[in-house]
């Protein structure tokens, strides 16, 4: 019985001898090490070499000076156009001989009556009459090819919790592209707190847009559209605006059209003349001028004023109309605006001081002894003018020691500065009968 014990256990211990066996490393492949460490350090020289040469070409300016000349370039400038003086009857009269131009001509006021009395003999009918508005339609349809529609969603909520889309529209002005981007002016007050903006070209193509700068002071905005979202056919559809000099070619009596939406529902045009030119707009820090003319139109018109030319002079603003005359058109001149125009397109943020003023008439120097400068019409709450202690009926006559004596004056100046900077304001505030000089110190904000 021991001994087949015995051999139960001995053929146990058989079975489970494997549980016993030495388990051997596999032998390293230095061969195969060695490769794969050198691979790793050639790779990682390599990548440290790369690093130290584009850190280099970096700091010494190689790429650096490649990136100032590319912006160089997309920098935008705005060029207003003079408009062609127009050619009197008497300067249509020419010398049969140039070489004798300095022997008085004793033709020429028989000629110039002649001249006359055939436009008066000529008996014109309905189709020179139609003949004009046809030029004219010419003029605002090309117009149109550098204008867009400016919708802007906006996602709103009910009362009931549900969601509601806000459509609102306005008429924007193509201005130029800065090799990337479609530069578009456009009311800031519309695109405000939307969701998507849409803009549509005059051949029906919609693209995003995004705000690329604002001005909330003035209410005005720079859309941008990559250019590569536009078609070709888009590209050959559209036109930049030209602009003209509204402050030296705009006269009243003057032929200008409204084009874009001056009757406030869609696509429009108005016909008619300017009425005045010399109404000042005091904005904050920035003056104007408004253009009135005798179109009527809607007080939600928008859109943009051309000249006989086709030049765009002004932007049609309707906020400033007077109560008597709300549906006329009027427009914020384009020379006013172009400085802010430009300071907008290339990313230049203008400094505000957060006053309103105008110069001082000759008739108040003389009766009222104010002394010339920038005469402080109204100050804005909590701007950088107030919390420094400039009062409203202050009159600006310096800036750092830079002598101010009129509103043009004060903008060069306040404008050669940046946000942050802080400048002495010399101010004359009235003391009785007479003026006292104050330097007040300002900290200039965006």
């Amino acid at each position: 019985m021991s001994e087949q014990h015995n051999q139960h256990n001995n053929q146990e211990n058989d079975d489970y001898t494997f549980l016993r066996e030495k388990i051997t490393e596999r032998p390293i492949n230095r061969r195969k090490v060695i490769r794969q460490s050198l691979l790793t350090i050639a790779l990682a020289v390599t990548f440290a070499l790369l690093a130290c040469f584009v850190f280099f070409f970096l700091e010494k300016g190689a790429i650096r000076g490649y990136s100032n000349e590319q912006e160089a370039a997309k920098k935008i400038s705005l060029t207003l156009q003079e408009t062609t003086e127009e050619i009197m009857p008497e300067d249509m009269i020419k010398d049969e001989d140039e070489e004798n131009k300095d022997v008085p001509n004793t033709n020429a006021e028989d000629g110039a009556t002649a001249i006359a009395d055939a436009i008066a003999a000529y008996d014109p009918d309905i189709d020179d009459y139609q003949g004009i508005y046809n030029k004219m339609k010419v003029l605002s349809r090309d117009t149109s090819k550098s204008l867009v529609t400016v919708t802007a969603i906006q996602d709103k909520t009910s009362w009931l919790n549900s969601s509601i889309e806000n459509r609102t529209k306005t008429t924007g002005v193509i201005l130029e592209d800065n090799e990337t981007d479609l530069l578009i002016l456009c009311d800031a007050k519309v695109i405000h707190n939307a969701s998507d903006i849409i803009v549509t070209f005059c051949n029906s193509k919609e693209c995003s847009a995004t705000v690329l700068a604002n001005d909330s002071y003035t209410n005005f905005a720079i859309l941008s559209i990559p250019l590569s979202d536009l078609n070709e056919a888009t590209v050959e559809a559209i036109a930049y605006a030209s602009f003209g000099n509204s402050a030296t070619s705009c006269k009243p009596g003057d032929v200008v059209i409204a084009v874009g939406d001056p009757l406030g529902y869609g696509t429009s045009v108005g016909y008619g003349i300017i009425s005045a030119t010399d109404i000042e707009i005091n904005e904050t820090d920035r003056n104007f001028s408004l253009i009135t003319t005798d179109i009527y139109g809607s007080q939600s018109g928008n859109g943009v004023l051309i000249n006989k030319s086709g030049k765009i002079i002004g932007i049609i603003s309707q906020k400033y109309n007077r109560k008597e005359s709300a549906n006329l058109i009027s427009a914020i001149g384009i020379t006013e605006l172009n400085s802010l125009i430009e300071d907008l397109c290339n990313g230049v943020v203008n400094p505000h001081m957060g006053v309103c003023v105008t110069n001082v008439t000759s008739i108040a120097k003389q009766h009222y002894n104010i002394p010339a400068g920038a005469y402080i019409t109204e100050i804005k709450l909590d701007s950088p003018a107030m919390t420094s202690g400039i009062h409203k009926g202050d009159v600006i006559t310096a800036i750092n020691d830079a002598v101010v004596t009129s509103v043009s004056d004060y903008q060069n100046e306040l404008q050669s500065f940046k946000p942050g900077d802080v400048i002495v304001v010399t101010v004359m505030r009235p003391n009785g009968d007479a003026y006292m000089d104050i330097n007040i110190k300002v900290t200039l904000s965006e």
